[in-house]
C-alpha cells in the first residue's frame, strides 16, 4: 500500500520530465528572437559560459565531447520535444557548457538569457518541480549506465543502445533508427566495423528490421533485444 501512496503522490505533483519551448512559451511571448542554424553549425561550444538557454522549435542537434584519446563521442540528441540547451548547466550552477552542441539538421531555436530563465524557474513552482524531475531523471539514467563499457561488449553494447533508443521514443510502437553506423560507433566507443558486425547479427536474430538500408525496431524486435541482452 505504501507503493500505491507514493505513486499517487508522483501523479499529484507531476511526472513530466521534458523541459522544452512549450513549457515557457507564454513567458517567452514575442520578447525573444528566433535564431536559425544550418546543418553542422555549432550552437554552443564545450567550455563556454552558459549565458543563454536555447529552446529548439524544429530540427535536431547533437551533443559531442572530445577526449584525450583523440576520439569524439556523441552522447545526447536534442529535438523540439527535449530541446533545451544550457538548462542543466544553470540548474547545476556550473559555469561551463559540458558539451559542444552541433546541428544535425536545420535548426530553429529561441535564445533566452540564462539569468531570465533561471529567475522564471526559481519563481514558478511548476517549473521548479519540472526541473527537479529533469535533474533526477538525468542522474538516474546516467547512474544506470555506469559501467556500461565494462559490463557489455560488442553486440551487447549495441543491444543496450538500441533498447535505450527505443524507450526514449514517446508512445511509439514502431520506430526508425535515425543514426548512422558512424554515429552509433561514436556513442558507444566502438569501431564502425564492430557496429556493422553487431547489426548484421541482430538482423539475423530478428532483433532489428533492415529495409532499404534503414533500420527499424518494432515491439517484437524490442522484446527480443531485451531478452537477449546480458544483464
Amino acid at each position: 500500500m505504501k507503493a500505491d501512496e507514493l505513486r499517487a503522490k508522483w501523479q499529484q505533483y507531476g511526472q513530466e520530465r521534458l523541459f522544452n519551448y512549450l513549457k515557457v512559451k507564454d513567458k517567452i511571448g514575442d520578447r525573444f528572437l528566433v535564431s536559425h542554424y544550418e546543418p553542422n553549425d555549432v550552437i554552443v561550444t564545450r567550455g563556454d559560459f552558459p549565458t543563454d538557454i536555447y529552446f529548439l522549435l524544429s530540427g535536431v542537434a547533437v551533443g559531442t565531447r572530445d577526449y584525450e584519446d583523440g576520439n569524439e563521442y556523441d552522447y545526447f540528441q536534442l529535438d523540439k520535444a527535449n530541446g533545451s540547451i544550457g538548462l542543466l548547466e544553470i540548474l547545476a550552477q556550473k559555469e561551463t557548457i559540458i558539451a559542444t552542441v552541433t546541428c544535425l539538421t536545420k535548426v530553429d531555436a529561441v535564445r533566452v538569457p540564462a539569468a531570465v530563465v533561471y529567475d522564471w524557474i526559481m519563481n514558478d513552482l511548476e517549473l521548479l518541480r519540472l526541473s527537479a524531475n529533469l535533474l533526477a531523471d538525468d542522474l538516474y539514467r546516467r547512474s544506470g549506465n555506469d559501467g556500461l563499457f565494462y559490463r557489455f561488449e560488442g553486440v551487447d553494447r549495441v543491444r543496450h543502445y538500441l533498447v535505450a533508443y527505443y524507450e526514449e521514443q514517446p508512445a511509439a510502437s514502431f520506430i526508425e533508427i535515425h543514426e548512422t553506423r558512424e554515429k552509433i560507433a561514436n556513442k558507444l566507443g566502438l569501431s564502425v566495423r564492430t557496429v556493422g558486425r553487431a547489426l548484421k547479427k541482430l538482423r539475423e536474430h530478428q532483433e532489428v528490421i533492415s529495409h532499404e538500408r534503414k533500420l527499424f525496431i518494432g515491439e517484437a524486435e524490442y522484446a527480443r533485444l531485451q531478452k537477449n541482452l546480458k544483464r
